[in-house]
């Protein structure tokens, strides 16, 4: 950050294209300035000429380096992720893959994905970094220039976190379309088990890598038996292999009491939950009708 003034004396200026924006940033600017000096940290005087923000700071320029930089950088950094993100993965979604419609909802899983809420998602390992090449982007414009104007930094500095902002809005878009598909196939299962013939009353499955399944009689229910009944149309699970399934089978048996035998809480016991309801019974491994013997060795 080179500011250039006389003597010690230094000035630094951002120039937004929209008051309205400066006005905001400003504001911003102040009540971070604010904080800063009630930790000991001088940090000169700021203000504005309409649409743009001006920081006079008297000192050397190493003592500007340590002090001034870092904290506008992240001030700025800080007002992109909370105020701008959202907006531009909004416009990503409407005008670049033109979900109109869908935006609002599809901006909604975007946001968690750029919390880091949906760690399933390969993307968002990514998308987590993002913080940290903002900060370092926009410091390093600081640091080199005296005058910055704010749209250019945005377009060109900062185009390769505009790009990562439309791989989150792909990424989100993937999600909501998955999202849709599943509830289209929850509501099917549902659909199937009312106006479908029970094929046992009591349907027991063990979850493990490959499920084990017991009829109302703690009969096995071998994996050609479960093929034989399988409903092609209610399949959940096509990347696996049949013996691994366990959702598809069991709504294709269609009991009217569903025993779950698990100890830990998976995709898998939720989506039984969501289509059995009421008819869904979950149980402790422990209580596997054909004991801890039979468990180990299904």
């Amino acid at each position: 950050m080179s500011f250039c003034a006389g003597g010690n004396e230094r000035l630094f200026s951002i120039d937004f294209t929209c008051e309205t924006e400066s006005d905001i940033v400003y504001h911003l600017l102040e009540r971070d300035k604010q904080k800063w000096e009630k930790n000991g940290i001088f940090t000169g005087n700021l203000y504005k000429k309409q649409e743009t923000i001006v920081w006079e700071f008297e000192g050397k320029n190493d003592q500007l380096q340590e002090s001034i930089v870092p904290y506008l950088a992240a001030s700025l950094c800080d007002y992109l992720i909370k105020e701008k993100e959202l907006y531009w993965v909004k416009e990503h979604i409407e005008h670049t893959f033109f979900y109109r419609e869908e935006a609002a909802a599809i901006t909604d899983i975007a946001h968690s994905l750029l919390e880091g809420e949906r760690q399933e998602v390969p993307e968002t390992n990514l998308l987590q970094k993002r913080k940290h090449f903002v900060y370092h982007e926009l410091a390093e414009e600081i640091k080199n220039n005296d005058y910055i104007q704010w749209e250019p930094v945005l377009t060109f500095r900062l185009h390769n976190y505009r790009q990562l902002l439309m791989k989150a809005a792909s990424a989100a878009i993937d999600e909501y379309k998955w999202e849709q598909e599943y509830q289209t196939m929850i509501e099917a299962c549902r659909h199937y088990l009312k106006h479908s013939a029970s094929l046992c009353t009591v349907l027991h499955i063990l979850l493990k890598e490959k499920p084990v399944f017991l009829d109302e009689h703690l009969r096995p229910v071998d994996q050609w038996t479960r093929l034989h009944h399988l409903e092609p149309a209610l399949v959940f699970e096509k990347s696996l292999p049949f013996e691994y399934m366990a959702v598809s089978p069991a709504v294709s048996l269609a009991p009217n009491e569903l025993h779950v035998y698990a100890d830990e809480e998976n995709g898998t016991i939720q989506t039984f939950e969501m289509i059995f309801q009421e008819k869904l019974v979950r149980k402790s491994t422990t209580q596997w009708p054909l004991g801890p013997q039979a468990k180990s060795s299904s």
